[in-house]
């Protein structure tokens, strides 16, 4: 009979073995349920945990690549908005340039330097077309109170006549017509001759009486012309007259 107490050189391959085969399978389980099967099937605890741990890592570089992304856009956005403020810089520059260049040439003078000008500038009313009447007492009565004014005078006026001479030659002559719905404003002159420098004598006459009249005011004066120079004729409504200055 075979006894584990009886080694003898047959039955050592036995004595070897038989721990194997009886505590083998008994360390197996207590290997197995302490982590070995972990190796071979993961449980799903570990399992949810892995991908909670994988969407963690891709959210983590997600926000890498967007703020990568980020820097990306914006670095291409401050380079895009640099040259364009480069290119506004230029246009702006270039444009004054213009305009700098073409305020200062080609040159323009107002008058040659061998002449001068001068100015006709003047508003005067002229004489009523009809004289102002005075009304009797009996006229007043008819009217009513806020109506009884002492003089009747015709609104219309007559059309003014100019004529202005240099050295004995008509440089200008014309009629303005009364301003004013019913004729009874001012005439209104406003015309520029150029004339060469030097000495002249200068003559301005009108007429504000109408057709049947001669001129009713006069000028004549000697001037000296410089060239460039701005001589006004105009017309003074205080009583005196022409005046050149």
């Amino acid at each position: 009979m075979f006894s584990l107490f009886n080694i003898s050189p047959d039955n050592m391959l036995w004595f070897y073995l038989a721990p194997v085969l009886f505590f083998g399978p008994v360390f197996f389980a207590v290997l197995w349920n302490f982590g070995l099967k972990n190796i071979f099937y993961t449980p799903p605890e570990y399992k949810e945990q892995r991908r909670l741990e994988r969407e963690h890592a891709d959210r983590i570089t997600k926000r890498r690549e967007s703020k990568a992304g980020y820097y990306a856009r914006a670095e291409h956005l401050a380079t895009a908005s640099s040259k364009h403020w480069v290119a506004q810089a230029v246009f702006y520059a270039a444009f004054a340039s213009i305009l700098g260049l073409y305020s200062a040439w080609p040159g323009y003078r107002y008058s040659e330097p061998d002449t001068a000008q001068i100015k006709l500038s003047l508003s005067h009313p002229g004489k009523r077309v009809e004289e102002c009447h005075t009304r009797t007492r009996e006229e007043l009565a008819k009217l009513a109170p806020n109506m009884r004014a002492k003089l009747e005078c015709a609104r219309e006026r007559w059309p003014i006549t100019i004529e202005l001479t240099l050295d004995g030659r008509v440089v200008f002559a014309g009629e303005a017509a009364a301003a004013g719905l019913h004729n009874d404003g001012s005439s209104s002159f406003y015309e520029k001759f150029r004339v060469p420098v030097g000495a002249h004598t200068l003559m301005v006459r009108m007429n504000d009486a109408g057709p049947i009249s001669d001129f009713t005011h006069k000028l004549s004066q000697a001037v000296e012309l410089t060239g460039a120079q701005n001589l006004v004729v105009g017309f003074n409504e205080d009583g005196s007259g022409f005046f050149v200055k």
